[in-house]
Formats: structure tokens, C-alpha cells, sequence
């Protein structure tokens, strides 16, 4: 039965994406939160069952199709160009762990905290930005190079803390030399033999070749407990630009689809009273959102970028990073109020946002007649 539900879901997601000209990720999050309070209320058993697969391998594929189609020279000169701006974003990991740290004296638990509210999501930021043909303005520049510089963070932390090993032993530093230099032999050949690759990966059969790379390098790092975050991207930057393209296209349909499986299977899970930290941390925990908005807000005056407030919005921590961060210190609630609260304001002014579009269609259709 549960395999029925989850059917009338995955139906039920498409049609408010239709109806609120939103996006699945939005959507999903809104579904899931909603499930998740009929669970603590009405415990009820909702799960996803034999899609779990998807779940689990949600943040690789993101960090995976985050590192196609850029170069390490790429990421220098975007960064370069905005490092006031991410110094400012850079506040909303900090502020939020100095005054978790005050209040539980904990220093990893005041980390995870600002790792909570600290990441946004490029990989969707930048698909928004192509949809709207934006990609070639300035604003836009500014935020991928804010977004890229808060990957970076975000991977080396992330590599650190979800290591269930010591990163410095010795056979974890020659396991993951080893990974990464034939990781950067293999893309070597591709790149050598790109038009061989190119021409049989735009194939049907392409998807094997894409999802089989992924997933042994994936499961590999999961075995032999290695920096996943870190060699996973750059496993896809060290892909060839000539390829990189056509791989992105055929692991796109996957990628989004384990993001809302991933944020849906996170939500309906937490539960309400599992808190780990006191009271006031929930209680603050939206301040902490609209503390990025303004960093970001003053970020953009003082770069002087035409921006408008939707350029804004962009930086509110999506939830899949969230989910995944909360999840290494049991901090479910609070990544729930954070992703709920970023993506009601999302919502608000997406509506808002349409409204406007709507009523000045419909003055520019009147002045017509």
C-alpha cells in the first residue's frame, strides 16, 4: 500500500508545481513538511520505501553535477572577482555558531548549527539562472562566485565531519592520493579520446557508462570511509569540458529527482521532540536566516549590483544540505524550521513575484484592445 501512496506523491508534486508555477524542490519540501507533522501528530508511518537508493546518494550527485563543466581556473577567477561578497555570506556560518557556541558551549554542535543556515544551493541557482536567461549579467556573476566560494567551505568542512575516519592517518591520505590521481589519469584519456566518448555517450546506453562512474566512485569512498564530498567534486571537475556537457544532461532527470526524494524521506522522519539543544536555538533560528538575506543585501550595495529581491532569495539555504548536515548531529528540528521558514519566504514572493507578471500581462492585454 505504502507504494500507492508514494505514487499519488511523486502525481501530486507535479501538479502543484504546474499550479504554483514553482519548483519540485519547493514543493517537495512544503509535501514533506506537511507529512511530517501528521506523522508527530497522528503517528502515522509514511516512508519511501524501495526508492531509499535515491535518498542516499542525493548530496554526492549534487556535489558530482556541481564540478561538471568548470575548471579549477574557472573557480579562481569567480571567486577572485567576489571575495568581499563571500566574506560577508561567510557571516552566516560564523554568527550563527558564536552564538550557539555562548549558549551550549559546544564547539561542534555550535558548527553544525552554522553549517545549517550557511549553505544555499548552486546547482539549483544556476539551473533558475539559465531558465531565465540570466547568466551573462553581473548580479549573476556575483552570486556564482558567492555560491562557488560557499562550495568550497561547505566541501572541506563536510569532508571533515562526515569522515568516520581520521582524515590525517596514513592510509587514509594514500587511499584518497590514490583516488584522486586516477581519478586525474582516467580524465586524461577521456580527454584524449573526447570525440570517442563524446559520440557513444550522447547513446542510449550513455546513462550506464554516467551512472556507473558515479556510483563506483560513490560507494567506493563509502567503503574505505574517504572524503567523499571533496573527491566526488572533483571527480566532476576533472572531467573534460568537451564531455562534461553531455554527462550533466544525462544525470540531470537523476539529480533532481534524489534531491526531492531526499528532502521528502528527511522531513517526514523528524520528530518533534527529539532536541538536542536548548529552546532558544530553535527560537532564533529564523533570525539567523534573515541575517543571510542582509549580509547578502549589504554584500550587493556595496559591490554596486543592480539587484532585485528575488537575487536575494536565492541565497536561502534550499534544505538538502541542511537535511544532510542535521543529520550527523541530530539536529533535525532545527534544520525543519530553517528549511521551512527559507521556503515560505521563497514562496511568498515567488506568488508575489506572479501577481505582478499577471496583472501587467493583463494591463498590456487591455491597452492592446
Amino acid at each position: 500500500m505504502e507504494k500507492i501512496w508514494f505514487s499519488l506523491l511523486l502525481l501530486i508534486i507535479f501538479i502543484l508545481s504546474l499550479l504554483f508555477r514553482s519548483s519540485f524542490v519547493l514543493i517537495s519540501i512544503l509535501i514533506g513538511s506537511f507529512i511530517a507533522i501528521l506523522n508527530n501528530f497522528y503517528n502515522l508511518d509514511f516512508n519511501i520505501g524501495d526508492f531509499k537508493i535515491f535518498s542516499e546518494i542525493a548530496i554526492s550527485i549534487i556535489f558530482f553535477s556541481l564540478g561538471l563543466g568548470y575548471t579549477f581556473e574557472g573557480f579562481y577567477k569567480n571567486i577572485k572577482k567576489t571575495i568581499f561578497g563571500s566574506l560577508m555570506d561567510l557571516l552566516n556560518l560564523l554568527i550563527p555558531f558564536f552564538v550557539t557556541l555562548i549558549i551550549t558551549h559546544n564547539f561542534f554542535l555550535s558548527l553544525l548549527v552554522g553549517l545549517l543556515i550557511y549553505p544555499s544551493s548552486t546547482a539549483i541557482v544556476v539551473k533558475i539562472l539559465e531558465f531565465r536567461k540570466k547568466l551573462a549579467s553581473k548580479a549573476a556573476e556575483i552570486m556564482v562566485g558567492i555560491l562557488l566560494f560557499e562550495d568550497i567551505v561547505l566541501i572541506v568542512i563536510l569532508s571533515i565531519l562526515s569522515s568516520k575516519t581520521s582524515l590525517f592517518s596514513l592510509q587514509t591520505i594514500s587511499l584518497t592520493v590514490l583516488c584522486i590521481t586516477t581519478l586525474f589519469l582516467f580524465s586524461k584519456l577521456l580527454n584524449k579520446y573526447s570525440l570517442f566518448f563524446e559520440r557513444y555517450l550522447q547513446e542510449e546506453s550513455g546513462i550506464f557508462f554516467v551512472l556507473g562512474y558515479f556510483l563506483l566512485i560513490h560507494y567506493f569512498c563509502l567503503y574505505f570511509h574517504l572524503p567523499e564530498s571533496l573527491i566526488i567534486f572533483l571527480a566532476g571537475i576533472l572531467i573534460p569540458q568537451q564531455i562534461s556537457y553531455t554527462i550533466k544532461s544525462k544525470i540531470e532527470i537523476f539529480k533532481n529527482f534524489s534531491i526531492g526524494i531526499f528532502v521528502i524521506d528527511f522531513l517526514m522522519k523528524t520528530k518533534f521532540e527529539l532536541i538536542t539543544i536548548p529552546n532558544l536555538i530553535l527560537i532564533i533560528t529564523p533570525l539567523f536566516v534573515i541575517i543571510k538575506i542582509l549580509t547578502i543585501y549589504l554584500a550587493f550595495r556595496k559591490l554596486k549590483v543592480k539587484f532585485k529581491v528575488e537575487d536575494l532569495i536565492y541565497f536561502l539555504p534550499r534544505g538538502e544540505f541542511s537535511a544532510y548536515i542535521s543529520k550527523l548531529g541530530q539536529l533535525e528540528l532545527v534544520a525543519f524550521i530553517s528549511i521551512i521558514f527559507s521556503n515560505l519566504i521563497t514562496l511568498f514572493f515567488k506568488i508575489l513575484q506572479q501577481r505582478t507578471i499577471d496583472k501587467q500581462k493583463k494591463q498590456e492585454k487591455q491597452y492592446t484592445l
